[in-house]
């Protein structure tokens, strides 16, 4: 029962540690998590030696460890041929000179899995291994559009914790899943100052041999740096492109 305990407690810390802000000190960890510092520190120290968290030398505070790191790539190199599907985004992003990402369902919840954003001043900030909220920006909102059983999407949108990214965020149950509803007749979403004032998005379902909706290829871009040819001519891209992933899904 102890063994099981600081289990759960040693994960409590990493799950911490993998969210902003990524370093904090060992009495941050203990006020946030409701833990003792000596158990805090105890389970520090077990962690360091596995290489699982870092402790910084100058500041004194703990960051996940370089094990911790080669376990998420090991996950993320899990993906059915990731490689090839950064390819097909590196040449997506070059082309359009925009901010090209990949995100995923894993269980229940959006992640990201690959973000290039080297083309743009702007960036949005989201980094591989990150959720994404479902009620705004499109990679949320494309996968769990087409997210089955319906009656569980259901459930997951009247209980979420709806928080405003930007002006134009969805922050209503009804309206979240009628916006779901007018992503799958259209086949894309959009987004328009939902994460940000004055940022844009479309995406694109990606799915796997049995057609079922398994990710999302998204492009995040400045609202007044594209004009209306410019922006379906994006929207053909990401579509075509997702259709390119999703050749690759097993």
């Amino acid at each position: 029962m102890g063994k099981n305990t600081s289990l759960k407690k040693a994960i409590m810390i990493l799950k911490r540690l993998s969210k902003e802000p990524y370093e904090m000190s060992a009495l941050d960890l203990s006020n946030e998590l409701g833990l003792n510092r000596s158990t805090i520190h105890r389970i520090l120290n077990s962690l360091i030696e596995e290489e699982l968290v870092f402790q910084n030398s100058l500041s004194r505070r703990y960051s996940l460890g370089p094990i911790a790191y080669s376990i998420g790539m090991g996950y993320l190199n899990n993906n059915n041929n990731i490689d090839q599907i950064k390819n097909i985004l590196e040449e997506l992003a070059k082309d359009s000179q925009q901010s090209i990402g990949y995100a995923k369902l894993v269980g229940e919840k959006i992640m990201n899995v690959i973000e290039i954003e080297g083309y743009q001043v702007v960036k949005i900030g989201y980094k591989p291994g990150n959720f994404y909220p479902i009620n705004c920006g499109v990679y949320g909102k494309t996968i769990m559009a087409f997210f089955k059983p319906y009656s569980r999407l259901e459930e997951i949108v009247c209980s979420y914790d709806f928080s405003e990214r930007g002006p134009n965020t969805i922050m209503n149950p009804d309206d979240l899943l009628k916006e779901y509803e007018e992503i799958r007749q259209k086949g894309y979403a959009t987004s328009d100052g939902e994460v940000g004032k004055g940022i844009m998005g479309i995406g694109a379902p990606v799915r796997d041999l049995s057609g079922k909706v398994v990710g999302c290829l998204g492009v995040a871009y400045i609202k007044e740096a594209l004009n209306e040819d410019e922006t379906k001519k994006l929207k053909q891209q990401i579509i075509e492109s997702a259709n390119k992933v999703s050749q690759l899904i097993l």
